[in-house]
């Protein structure tokens, strides 16, 4: 049946036009007020071709505009560029579903075509299996740290549904300080802006935010029958070209214990923060954070911190309450609650003082509750030693860093598969050995991935007719064959980078 296998997009299309002028100043750089286009990257992890369509639906809009994104095979990956899909205007803001016949997974590609933007902002679309009558999104500012956040939340049901959202502001102990109530027509969205009030629910002259939030929806038809949403945010400065994209969590992902693939502290020139949020509406969580080292040894463990519902409590890899010294720090973490389960966003950010390479570099990625034996990348590249470091590469030739944790007690090995845009067999496979509960790393590069199947020379997922497509399969060795694993891919290029989390593959 054509439409077995959905996934729900949501990504800032052109939300945003140019400032006065068109042209960007310096002084006026803000990924906030940036127009923005997106690409969507996504791979058939089945085991037949896909036939795939993608449904968009504007902003507060239930008739959707139709695309025929034709058809993929087996194991390959493809994308489209949202400026090319016939029949979308170019004020275009809302979201989108893909349908196929075969699973799918896909990674939003969110860029800016101002001057001056070298970031790609990435987030995981979402499997139908992931909607739910309640989303956590574990963190959202209003012109706080010099960022402000957008999200947005997307019906996923065949009717119109009522979606609340409470905002919960971690500078006031926690203190629930606004709900706000949106209809959404069936398949389309709704954009929450921190700095309009009239989406927030906060008051017109609430200064600057900082807290979390929790969206609940039911069916508008009687407004108490529970209906399912998905929610994703960006996360955008004010002052400088740079942002980041992450998914929201539905309740069913909280959890009294998360692992995060990745935490440094000084190292390659970043540091790591989390944010922790309860899941619940009702209990306390206490947390705590161990840090591993890449040889599956404890470094430290930090806390406990105590956090009441609905709340969120921010975790810096460099300042852990033990005292321990982490400079130069590289590893993992995990992290416990007792009590109430919790959800976890992290960052990784260029270190205070850190070179022009990494200064920009904002990064987010999911904490997971649970691993899994096989997991998807539908976006990964490797440019050349020339075109990376090119003085005009603004963003558009980029390298992908596979960070892999190990969630198991014991060491286990994983292989890591390298796909073109033609799937088949993979073009190479890189084996890892990696600690127990702690870290190991894949590149293209490493793999010997690159040049092969009419790419560029020195080149993964850049091809020679100036087409795209790479992707990854992690997947546990037949040696250790049920193995748990995480992972999170960092796509960086001089000076910008962005993370998003592998997906698990049925």
């Amino acid at each position: 049946m054509k439409n077995s296998n959905r996934m729900v997009l949501l990504a800032v299309i052109v939300a945003l036009l140019f400032t006065m002028g068109g042209v960007v100043g310096a002084a006026e750089a803000s990924a906030r007020t940036a127009s923005w286009v997106i690409s969507v990257t996504y791979q058939n992890v089945g085991v037949s071709p896909a036939s795939v369509t993608v449904d968009f639906y504007p902003e507060g809009s239930g008739t959707p505009i139709v695309y025929d994104a034709g058809q993929l095979q087996s194991g390959s990956a493809a994308s489209f560029f949202i400026g090319s899909v016939s029949g979308v205007p170019q004020s275009f803001r809302g979201s989108a579903v893909m349908s196929s016949n075969e699973p799918l997974i896909a990674t939003v590609v969110q860029f800016s075509q101002d001057a001056g933007f070298k970031m790609r902002m990435l987030s995981n679309g979402f499997s139908s299996s992931d909607a739910a009558e309640q989303y956590l999104v574990a963190t959202v500012l209003k012109d706080r740290f010099s960022r402000t956040t957008v999200f947005s939340i997307q019906n996923t049901e065949g009717a119109p549904v009522v979606a609340t959202v409470n905002l919960y502001d971690a500078d006031n102990a926690g203190a629930l300080v606004a709900t706000q109530q949106h209809t959404i027509p069936a398949g389309s969205s709704k954009y929450v802006e921190m700095d309009v009030s009239t989406t927030t629910g906060l008051p017109v002259a609430q200064g600057a935010f900082n807290g979390s939030a929790i969206v609940t929806a039911v069916l508008a038809s009687d407004n108490t029958t529970p209906a399912k949403v998905v929610a994703a945010a960006s996360e955008l400065y004010t002052d400088k070209n740079v942002g980041a994209n992450f998914e929201g969590l539905p309740v069913s992902r909280a959890a009294n214990t998360v692992n995060m693939a990745t935490a440094l502290c000084k190292k390659f020139g970043l540091d790591t923060y989390y944010a922790v949020q309860n899941a619940s509406l009702t209990d306390e969580a206490t947390i705590n954070v161990t840090y591993y080292n890449t040889d599956g040894t404890p470094k430290t463990t930090d806390g406990p911190y105590v956090i009441g519902p609905g709340q969120k409590q921010s975790i810096a890899t460099c300042t852990p309450s033990t005292g321990v010294a982490m400079a130069d720090f590289t590893g993992s973490a995990k992290l416990t609650s007792t009590g109430a389960p919790i959800v976890a966003i992290g960052k990784a950010q260029g270190m205070a003082g850190a070179s022009a390479a990494t200064a920009d570099v904002f990064t987010a990625f999911m904490g997971e509750a649970q691993g899994a034996s096989k997991l998807g990348l539908p976006f990964v590249r490797w440019s050349s030693d020339a075109n990376f470091n090119s003085a005009t590469n603004m963003g558009g030739k980029q390298r992908t860093f596979i960070a892999i944790q190990n969630l198991e007690n014991v060491a286990a090995k994983v292989n890591v598969k390298y796909y073109g845009k033609s799937g088949g067999t993979p073009i190479a496979t890189q084996e890892l050995t990696i600690a127990a509960n702690s870290k190991g790393n894949s590149d293209a590069n490493a793999a010997g991935a690159l040049g092969q199947q009419g790419m560029n020379p020195g080149e993964f997922g850049y091809y020679t007719d100036n087409t795209f497509g790479g992707a990854v399969i992690i997947e546990a060795h037949p040696d250790n064959p049920t193995a748990k694993f995480i992972a999170i891919a960092r796509v960086q290029h001089p000076g910008a980078g962005e993370d998003y989390n592998a997906v698990v593959v049925p």
